[in-house]
């Protein structure tokens, strides 16, 4: 019995040390969009560029496969945001004189403008190059030691497994021209590559769940269409944050509040206990505050609620709070700008 009132006393005595416990919630945050488009309520239409050859007439249908799939997968993929929710994005080929793949019509601002016309549309994107590289497959083993799969890893264990990574180089150009303004708004030329990755016991296994090395190929220009969509919008994005779990009877009913994402019932015991509570408790509250505002959409307020803890103890993760809060301040003004140029 000595002994167990013992290691409870060693118990208590640790985490009173170490302060209250630590409750992790999850946030989206709203991110600007990698390659902006100003879209507001314009009505658009998707150009999928056929490119016939001036010296000799011809069109390389092999290319104009890739862009039509591009163009597909761009429709789908904005379709799919609730900016164009129940709006259809129509498709149309465009027919361009080119030598050394320069198009004489897309540098004819008349020429767009009638295009613009014919399809009853103000903002034109044409899906102008997609260039695919021969993909390539790579299947290994899983070990502690493959960083780049460690949650493969933790699902796992230590038993044997396998990876398998399908993933296809690629070029793309796309355009956005504004009929009103008789302009380009953007032109986005982009260098990267799609992968696909999976894990299993077996290798084979692995090996069924990604794209063979054939048909890798349509399905990454498909794709390239549909990684453009979400890259032109803003994006939400998971990221972790935590509060102080505080003690008595305000501490649990602001506990009870945050885990229902109640965030007005949590601050308001938060607050009342960072106003009575002296020092470190009154710092947790403060802390805890300060998340309940970002919650809120209010980062100003949430900064200031930092101030109030930084002033009651100076615990150490309050700086790198201030400096994200800082960001996503920055972040919506971008996005805010993103959408209305």
């Amino acid at each position: 019995m000595k002994k167990i009132c013992s290691y409870l006393l060693g118990c208590s005595l640790f985490f009173a040390a170490c302060g209250p416990l630590i409750k992790v919630v999850e946030v989206e945050s709203l991110m600007p969009a990698k390659y902006p488009v100003a879209y507001s309520d314009k009505s658009i239409a998707i150009l999928n560029a056929l490119k016939v050859n001036n010296f000799d007439g011809t069109i390389n249908y092999s290319d104009s496969l890739l862009t039509n799939l591009a163009s597909m997968g761009l429709k789908e993929g904005m379709e799919a945001d609730n900016l164009f929710s129940g709006y259809d994005i129509p498709v149309y080929n465009l027919l361009l004189n080119c030598t050394n793949n320069q198009c004489e019509e897309l540098a004819d601002t008349e020429y767009m403008n009638s295009i613009a016309e014919q399809t009853e549309s103000a903002l034109l994107i044409v899906v102008d190059t997609i260039e695919i590289a021969q993909a390539e497959q790579i299947i290994g083993q899983i070990s502690v030691d493959n960083w780049s799969y460690w949650s493969y890893w933790g699902y796992y264990g230590s038993n044997k497994a396998f990876y398998a990574v399908t993933f296809v180089p690629y070029k793309a150009l796309f355009r956005y021209y504004d009929a009103e303004q008789q302009r380009y708004l953007v032109n986005y030329e982009i260098n990267d590559t799609i992968r696909w990755e999976a894990a299993a016991y077996k290798a084979t296994e692995a090996l069924t769940k990604v794209p063979e090395v054939a048909e890798a190929n349509t399905l990454a220009a498909e794709q390239v269409g549909k990684l453009m969509a979400k890259a032109t919008l803003p994006y939400w994005k998971s990221d972790k944050r935590y509060f102080y779990e505080l003690s008595g009877g305000k501490g649990y009913a602001a506990t009870t509040g945050a885990e229902k994402r109640d965030w007005k019932q949590a601050m308001y015991y938060w607050g009342q206990i960072a106003m009575e509570a002296k020092g470190k408790t009154a710092a947790y509250a403060a802390f805890n505050m300060a998340l309940g505002c970002e919650m809120l959409g209010e980062y100003p307020l949430a900064i200031e609620w930092l101030t109030v803890a930084r002033n009651k103890a100076d615990l150490p993760e309050i700086n790198g709070y201030v400096k994200r809060l800082q960001q996503r301040i920055a972040d919506k003004k971008l996005i805010e700008q993103q959408l209305t140029d």
